[in-house]
């Protein structure tokens, strides 16, 4: 009874979001921007008659591009390029490109998106994260000269703690050591070592693990709305 009346509440919130939305852009807009409004309608609604049809599944990909964070960022800048006027830009153009950076600088930075990937959720959109799972195995030291070739039932696998890593050689590598990336890490390691500066700076590979955490997100919220 909870999860029916908490779908329900929901839906009523998209639709009086979306209806809003319809009022506000619809009447003053193009022939283009209405037709792209009904296209969603239609495909939204199709998305929940039909989820297996393969055209509505790429369609629906292509329309829910703004959902995410790059498709988000890049539709805020779009908005805010309309409003720039004889050189400058008018307002709300300048907080449409704050936001549209927020989102962009967020979604990209280890940091950030540390937190958003450790939730059970991102563990199926990246399945990398059952690494940082602990395994029912034994874990055996040796010393360097040891040789492992003769023992079968041991697994050579070098390891080195980014505790006692130093930067050449995570930089180099040249025994081809297995270092956990920062995403990869348990919390207790993130605390024990402490925040890096390297772990602010916004790269490519971490807005693609966020986009793909909040596909799953995205997944798991119309698995919630359909009906069943």
């Amino acid at each position: 009874m909870f999860e029916l009346l908490s779908r329900v509440l929901l839906w009523l919130l998209i639709g009086t979001v979306v209806f809003s939305l319809f009022q506000k852009f619809y009447p003053t807009g193009n022939f283009v921007g209405r037709f792209v409004v009904v296209i969603f309608l239609i495909v939204l609604l199709l998305s929940f008659v039909n989820p297996t049809e393969p055209a509505i599944a790429s369609l629906w990909r292509v329309i829910s591009f703004p959902l995410k964070p790059l498709g988000a960022s890049i539709l805020l800048m779009t908005f805010a390029a309309q409003r720039i006027k004889g050189g400058a830009i008018d307002k709300p153009g300048g907080y449409l490109i704050g936001w549209a950076l927020t989102i962009l600088i967020l979604a990209s930075t280890p940091a950030v998106a540390y937190f958003l990937i450790q939730s059970p959720v991102a563990q199926v959109a990246y399945p990398n994260v059952a690494l940082i799972q602990p395994k029912s195995a034994t874990l055996v030291a040796f010393a360097e000269e040891t040789n492992l070739a003769n023992m079968s039932d041991v697994v050579s696998d070098t390891y080195i703690s980014p505790l006692n890593a130093s930067q050449s050689t995570i930089a180099f590598n040249p025994t081809k050591i297995n270092i956990p990336p920062y995403l990869l890490q348990r919390p207790e390691t993130i605390r024990r070592r402490g925040l890096s500066l390297e772990d602010f700076v916004p790269n490519a590979e971490t807005l693609l693990l966020t986009t793909e955490v909040w596909e799953r997100y995205l997944s798991q919220l119309y698995a919630f709305l359909s009906p069943r």
